[in-house]
């Protein structure tokens, strides 16, 4: 397969028609000779100057077209890099996640660019389309040789193949790290470590992930920035932040859990619609020194609601941060057949958690949007309470009989004193 090339500068073209032409008058007649006949000949110098002009523009209107057309036809991956550690004769697998960042559908394909370790690798798929902002999963498979003993770079190549023969694709650059075991010990063969990894920067296991969705932008200080989730997979529609600093090409990376977050000690308050992490950039990134007026579009199902008896104005996203369970400020913004759609303000990204209280639970005071879990605790306080108060109740008759027992035994005490005397 060819690879599509930028085409040369303009200034190439231009330069490429005056040496042709030249070439031509030289081939005809002397150089001396042609330019007393161009010269006599004005009608024929004006043809050349045509000529020279036409060139020029249909150079121009050539590189137009297909410069609009590379803005229709994008790509993007996830994460920028693999790396792998493996011993000689094993095999791991990672996740690549493509994304077209164009604006209309475009169809792709991976390939190795060195063919010499074609047979180490598979992806799969190795082809597929995608509409405008979706993303596809590869696997990337790699099968170390039994007889590797050093480490390898190359690079994969994702290419769009319909659209444009301007755009070149991206290369994403593999590492693979040689572990060889010598005398029950092993040691790399380039003598240190890549750093492992390149799990697209996420902590939580894949066991615990539901769904996940992708998006890219570019961040550019100065700008708000709009990462939208086109395919709607998770409940999180949106994020959006103020730039503080120029970051290029951002990922951002949504997870729908299949319960609490690994990354979270204890459950949050209220009844939980979803747990979900937002994982914006590279680690480190999303900081308020970096970004500002955070806020997180969502969507929460009417069908839920109804069927666990929640009081659509007490749905909040709440956000794990220093350890604790913090509720963001929440606001509706706008509904339809099926969903509530609200938008809460965040301080940065990690784990989150969508929760919702039971109708009339706020209508009993016991509800704190302070304080997470504190309707639990005064829940409990109450119920201790009125124990106490049932306590108390049950011990008066026994109180009662001893009094009893003692006026009786007065009164005896008295009537013999008295049949004495």
């Amino acid at each position: 397969m060819t690879f599509p090339m930028l085409l040369p500068p303009l200034e190439y073209h231009v330069h490429f028609i005056d040496t042709r032409i030249k070439m031509l008058i030289q081939d005809t007649k002397t150089k001396k000779h042609m330019s007393k006949f161009l010269f006599a000949h004005t009608e024929c110098f004006e043809v050349y100057q045509m000529l020279k002009r036409i060139a020029i523009f249909m150079t121009i209107l050539l590189i137009s077209v297909q410069a609009a057309s590379a803005a229709e036809i994008g790509v993007g991956v996830s994460p920028g890099t693999l790396s792998f550690e493996l011993k000689p004769g094993t095999q791991g697998e990672q996740s690549l996640y493509v994304i077209n960042t164009g604006t209309e559908a475009a169809s792709y394909e991976l390939h190795v660019d060195n063919s010499a370790y074609e047979g180490w690798f598979s992806v799969s798929p190795s082809s597929f389309s995608l509409q405008a902002g979706e993303n596809k999963e590869v696997k990337v498979t790699l099968s170390v040789p039994s007889t590797a003993k050093a480490d390898v770079d190359f690079k994969i190549l994702v290419v769009p193949t319909s659209g444009t023969d301007v755009m070149a694709g991206v290369r994403v650059p593999v590492h693979i790290d040689v572990i060889i075991s010598d005398s029950g010990s092993s040691y790399h063969s380039s003598g240190g470590s890549s750093g492992g990894g390149g799990g697209g920067g996420s902590p939580e296991p894949a066991s615990n992930v539901e769904v996940k969705e992708l998006a890219q932008q570019f961040v550019t200080n100065g700008n708000r920035i709009r990462f939208t989730f086109v395919q709607g997979v998770t409940s999180v529609g949106y994020v959006e932040f103020d730039a503080k600093k120029t970051a290029g090409k951002t990922t951002t990376i949504v997870e729908q859990l299949k319960g609490i977050s690994v990354l979270t000690p204890s459950e949050p308050g209220g009844v939980v619609f979803q747990h979900i992490n937002i994982w914006v950039g590279n680690g480190g990134f999303a900081t308020q020194e970096n970004i500002g007026n955070a806020v997180v579009g969502f969507r929460v199902s009417k069908a839920w609601l109804e069927e666990n008896n929640i009081d659509a104005s007490t749905i909040t996203l709440q956000h794990f941060a220093d350890d604790n369970w913090n509720s963001l400020p929440t606001t509706k913004v706008d509904e339809d057949d099926e969903y509530l759609h609200f938008e809460a303000e965040t301080p940065g990204f990690s784990p989150f958690a969508i929760t919702g209280q039971k109708i009339g639970y706020s209508e009993t005071g016991v509800a704190s949007a302070e304080g997470v879990g504190s309707g639990d605790t005064q829940d409990k306080a109450s119920f201790e309470s009125e124990n106490e108060g049932d306590q108390e109740a049950e011990s008066s008759p026994g109180f009662c009989s001893i009094l009893a027992g003692a006026g009786l035994a007065i009164s005896a005490v008295l009537v013999r004193r008295k049949t004495s005397r």
